[in-house]
This record gives C-alpha cells, sequence and structure tokens, in this order.
C-alpha cells in the first residue's frame, strides 16, 4: 500500500504519523518577555494580599500567608522559565516581582509593614518575610530552572 490515511509513507518506512511532532522550542522572546512580566506582577499583586494572613498557635501568630505567597511567586516564577525554555525568564519574572513589591514596601500607605515592630510582631515578621524571600525564591527558582533545562547526556 502506498498511500493511506495520513498520506504516503517516506520510502516505504511505514505509516507517517497523522499529527506532527510538537515543537520544542519556547514562544518567541516578545512573548516570553510579557509572560515573564506578567507573571512577575502576578506575583507582587497577588502574594502582596496573600502575605498578611497570620496563623496564631498559642500566643505566637505564625506567617503562614507569607510562605504561600513565597510558593506562589516561585512557582509562577519557575513555570514562566519552563514555559519559555529559558531560564532568564525566571529572573526577569522574579526582577518584576522584586520592583513592584519594593515599590508597594515604600508607599504612603504602606501595604506591607517592614522592619520591627512591638505592637504587631507576626505582621512586621510576614512583611519581612515577603519582602527578602522574594529575592531568594527567584535564586531558588533559577536554580531549579537551570536543573530541569540542562540538557541531558545520551548514553
Amino acid at each position: 500500500m502506498t498511500h493511506d490515511d495520513a498520506g504516503p509513507s517516506p520510502a516505504g518506512r511505514g505509516r507517517r504519523p497523522p499529527f506532527p511532532a510538537p515543537s520544542l522550542a519556547g514562544p518567541r522572546r516578545p512573548a516570553a518577555i510579557a509572560g515573564a512580566v506578567a507573571a512577575g506582577v502576578a506575583a507582587a499583586v497577588f502574594g502582596t494580599a496573600l502575605h498578611a494572613h497570620l496563623l496564631f498557635v498559642g500566643g505566637a501568630a505564625l506567617p503562614v500567608g507569607a510562605l504561600a505567597a513565597l510558593l506562589l511567586a516561585g512557582s509562577l516564577f519557575l513555570l514562566c522559565g519552563l514555559w519559555a525554555r529559558n531560564v532568564m525568564m525566571t529572573a526577569v519574572a522574579g526582577a518584576v516581582a522584586y520592583g513592584m513589591v519594593a515599590l508597594l514596601s515604600t508607599s504612603s500607605s504602606t501595604l506591607i509593614l517592614t522592619g520591627s515592630s512591638t505592637v504587631a510582631p507576626g505582621t512586621a515578621l510576614a512583611g519581612n518575610l515577603w519582602l527578602f524571600g522574594v529575592l531568594v525564591v527567584t535564586l531558588a527558582a533559577v536554580v531549579r530552572g537551570v536543573a530541569v533545562l540542562r540538557p541531558r547526556k545520551r548514553r
């Protein structure tokens, strides 16, 4: 049989697949940059909204919101870099998020309480974790992205 439902077989080597193989290349550079900026903005906005949630155990306030916000941010950064198949997009998303969080923390109507506070120590801890944790999470996401996107050696 020289023809089948997927077209002629190349040089009689069996049946041709009905669908073309997916491309392993990532999105084009403008789309990747736009995705990184969007991921950074989303991480900054949603993380800032989430970071102040506290869990009170006994008399101690545990900053579970800040930890959840950092997990969300790191996941978005890594997802962005893996989608673009470029670890630099992970760093771009982290830089955008860090810049936005830094700007939000210096505004006159402060959304992020930093420093130390005797009145609200749990909230100050959550603010510091969120503000400085974005940098740590960005670096961790970049390292993880490098490990995942590294070409594998063939045996």
